[in-house]
């Protein structure tokens, strides 16, 4: 279906005409994003192998030896610096001018997504399908969904945006916008600068313990998943989490439900976030001040 020729530019072509026409809460809109959210799902894995190796660019070995930033650690020198920079700024391995099959991975679709976010404020169906598309094409280690979340980082400045849409109730919407978010803690370079913005925001979709009906198991997973790509790569995240009162309700989560397997599974995200932020020795005094144990963040066996 991704390879119908005019498909997706003719999708894409009436999203941008609504866009521009303030007619983005209509039904058309809505089942075009629908549309490309799903060509989008699992896309890296099943795009022709000539174009994951243009989309792949450079070896992972010729990528360390130039300095390219591998999980947490990023190059400190300005040439790799202004190297990644240009990065974003080139896109050699796409056209200038997306056509058809090509916007689904495009970085101009970032843009068009982000704008849908923006200004789609009744249709949750729309947002929900915008912030799932966004989740799917910054999903997984393949270099492309890192560069698109840089784009939709550092281009686009999403985050305030995507943070902004959690006040959201609906849990098929919050299921999208924190999977997108856990790609992004995931990809983003300057972890201590989104916990700062983040952190916050997240713990306040957190219920009290595992008993709660809502959110749903998937939000859970996924607010933990960021928090956990966040406390792995920065102390300011383990740290915030303390002062914001993360701590009750992360214990809470591992320890207080019931033997459902979605239960357990949202337990075992927790106890992994506790766990590791438990690895910060010099935050482990402030843990003992607001109550808690090493036994607290032990791994669940």
């Amino acid at each position: 279906m991704r390879e119908t020729k005019g498909l997706v530019n003719a999708l894409v072509g009436y999203i941008q005409s609504t866009l521009e026409d303030n007619r983005v809460e209509e039904k058309g809109v809505e089942n075009c994003v629908c549309v490309l959210r799903n060509l989008s799902y699992q896309l890296y894995s099943e795009l022709p192998p000539s174009v994951m190796m243009r989309l792949e660019g450079p070896s992972r070995a010729q990528v360390q030896s130039h300095g390219e930033a591998i999980g947490c650690f990023t190059p400190q020198s300005k040439k790799a610096k202004d190297r990644q920079d240009k990065d974003l700024t080139t896109f050699t391995e796409v056209a200038r001018v997306p056509n058809d099959i090509e916007w689904l991975w495009h970085p101009m679709v970032v843009k068009l997504y982000n704008r849908i976010l923006q200004t789609c404020e009744v249709n949750t169906v729309t947002r929900e399908a915008a912030a799932g598309a966004l989740q799917n094409i910054t999903a997984g280690d393949k270099r492309w969904a890192y560069i698109l979340s840089r784009v939709a980082l550092e281009h686009e400045r999403m985050l305030p945006v995507v943070l902004d849409q959690l006040r959201t109730t609906n849990d098929s919407e919050l299921r999208s916008l924190t999977g997108f978010l856990r790609n992004l803690s995931r990809h983003g370079r300057d972890k201590n600068d989104m916990a700062t913005k983040m952190v916050n925001v997240l713990l306040g979709k957190l219920p009290a313990d595992g008993l709660q009906k809502e959110p749903s198991t998937d939000v859970i997973v996924n607010i933990c998943g960021t928090l956990n790509n966040l406390v792995t790569c920065s102390e300011v995240a383990a740290r915030d989490i303390s002062y914001f009162d993360g701590l009750p309700k992360l214990v809470g989560i591992k320890t207080s439900h019931d033997s459902s397997a979605q239960k357990v599974r949202a337990a075992t995200a927790a106890s992994t976030v506790l766990s590791n932020m438990f690895q910060y020795k010099k935050l482990q005094k402030e843990y003992k001040k607001k109550g808690f144990q090493k036994e607290d963040f032990l791994d669940m066996a």
